[in-house]
């Protein structure tokens, strides 16, 4: 397999020099889930030919180091947010508008990029950014605190790039805390060592009902009243025009999901669809023999669990042997477990039948052990994705329900190393996965049937090596029509890097 880089149009965008972050992956991983990550600085570059998917933008800026929001506006710009700077005390949040060329806007901030210190001399960094209907855009940031924890903020800016503050919006620093287990004027009260903290991973705009709102999607200590110091998994809605809790949604507090034990949860990526209901996506390190299963949950629109979907735990074994019993509205489920591999979720996309669609990282078996699913025995991480038809896992989607995308077995490679991160859907129901591929960042278009599109790029995958920019492709938006998929990076000490694909030919 050739590593693709694409070359239609590559700009250097400079300006301020910024930095890197730190990494989202837990301390709960098995202890070689970050081995042997390459320095992936390049490799053989040719021009993508594929009509059906082709690259229209390649580029990469120095005034970023992670762009993990990201979004396209009304107009078909782009909105992407992340932080800047390498050093945890030097880090600020950004905020950058692109035209639909790759330039940035230079109406927008300063010379196309808003920047704003959230917690001066602390470590910053934003996950998502959403645009409301009258041009404004709201941004989450996830910033250390002075004790120490962490806590949400939401941001509010305006469409030339200022940020609106009180008593337009939140307090004289323009920051609206969202609480989801502790408010900060309660942490003093918090039994653990540290003061808690709140990670915000994903931000989402509902527009079902008679006014804007938003959503969040992350995880943070569990509650005062759960008697407990360990990780829950939220979700939030607010009112996009002041930012003050939702009450039509769980009573204007956030939703919060334990699976069982003293295990920390793992809230990742969300879906708000058309009627209100969400989609959390996640996982959760079930202790030794274990390992990490995907745990998917739905609300409705109301805050509560959707009692049509989930119901089931997969293997069976797991819920049995840890007294995890099957829940309306939750889906637990980690298949390669029968041969000492694991799973997460990091995204899910829904398709035109109401299935999900999921992407994250896993190994299809443990080390040295032969598959009896149908796939390569795991040297490294591999990115794994299934279907969620209602209350069941499809058989019909990969091999029996279960799909691994692995280099294993690929002569020259560094690295075995594969990542799912996020995705999008496409109009016709095919998926596009981002991450890594053999350690290089990667994008994975897949076919309704879990089988990688050989129509694209020969395999499926277009991979894009960098000469310095070596991180993955962590984030992904479509416009609204899908002729249109953007993908961005996350920490890098040399920048961030943006891709935008024509999928309309």
């Amino acid at each position: 397999m050739k590593i693709r880089r694409l070359t239609l149009l590559v700009m250097l965008l400079s300006g301020m020099q910024l930095a890197a972050c730190s990494s989202d992956d837990d301390n709960d991983q098995p202890a070689d889930d970050n081995s042997g990550t390459p320095d992936n600085t390049g490799g053989d570059s040719t021009d993508n030919d594929d009509a059906a998917f082709s690259s229209i933008v390649d580029i990469d800026t120095d005034r970023a180091n992670d762009l993990r929001g990201l979004v396209f506006a009304a107009d078909g710009k782009l909105y992407a947010s992340g932080y800047a700077g390498v050093e945890d005390a030097l880090k600020t949040t950004v905020l950058a508008r692109f035209n639909a060329d790759g330039t940035l806007d230079t109406t927008f901030g300063d010379a196309g990029i808003a920047s704003v210190d959230v917690a001066a001399g602390r470590e910053e960094a934003s996950l998502g950014v959403v645009e409301l209907s009258n041009g404004d855009v709201l941004v989450s940031v996830n910033a250390v605190d002075e004790d120490g924890g962490q806590s949400v903020y939401l941001l509010r800016f305006d469409n030339t790039g200022t940020q609106v503050v009180s008593p337009g919006w939140g307090d004289e620093q323009g920051k609206v805390e969202v609480v989801f287990g502790w408010a900060n004027a309660d942490n003093a009260a918090y039994a653990g060592e540290d003061a808690p903290e709140d990670t915000a991973f994903d931000l989402l705009l509902d527009s079902s009902g008679g006014g804007e709102r938003v959503v969040l999607f992350g995880y943070g200590a569990a509650k005062a009243d759960s008697g407990r110091i360990d990780r829950d998994r939220f979700v939030m809605r607010l009112n996009a025009a002041d930012g003050t809790p939702d009450n039509a949604f769980n009573g204007g507090q956030a939703f919060a999901y334990h699976s069982t034990a003293d295990f920390n949860d793992n809230g990742r990526r969300g879906l708000v669809e058309s009627d209100g209901s969400m989609l959390s996506v996640g996982y959760t390190n079930l202790g030794d023999g274990f390992a990490n299963h995907v745990i998917l949950f739905k609300l409705n629109a109301d805050g509560t669990l959707d009692s049509n979907f989930g119901n089931f735990i997969v293997p069976e074994s797991t819920g049995t042997e840890l007294g995890l019993a099957a829940q309306p509205g939750v889906a637990v489920f980690n298949p390669f477990r029968v041969d000492g591999g694991f799973a997460e979720a990091y995204a899910a996309s829904r398709q035109s039948d109401g299935s999900y669609v999921t992407t994250g990282y896993g190994r299809a078996t443990g080390e040295d052990i032969p598959s009896t699913l149908g796939f390569l025995s795991a040297v490294q991480q591999d990115v794994v994705s299934f279907r969620v038809n209602g209350t069941a896992l499809d058989t019909s989607w990969g091999i029996d329900g279960n799909q691994a995308f692995q280099s294993e077995g690929e002569e020259g490679r560094e690295s075995y190393e594969e990542r799912g991160r996020h995705m999008t859907i496409l109009a016709d129901d095919r998926t596009v996965q981002v991450g890594r591929f053999g350690g290089t960042a990667a994008v994975y278009v897949v076919g309704t049937d879990g089988q990688l599109d050989t129509s694209v790029d020969d395999d499926g995958i277009i991979e894009l090596g960098h000469d310095s920019i070596a991180s993955q492709f962590y984030a992904v938006a479509s416009n609204a029509d899908a002729s249109r998929v953007a993908v961005s990076t996350n920490e890098d000490e040399n920048g961030a890097r943006l891709v935008v694909f024509d999928t309309s030919n």
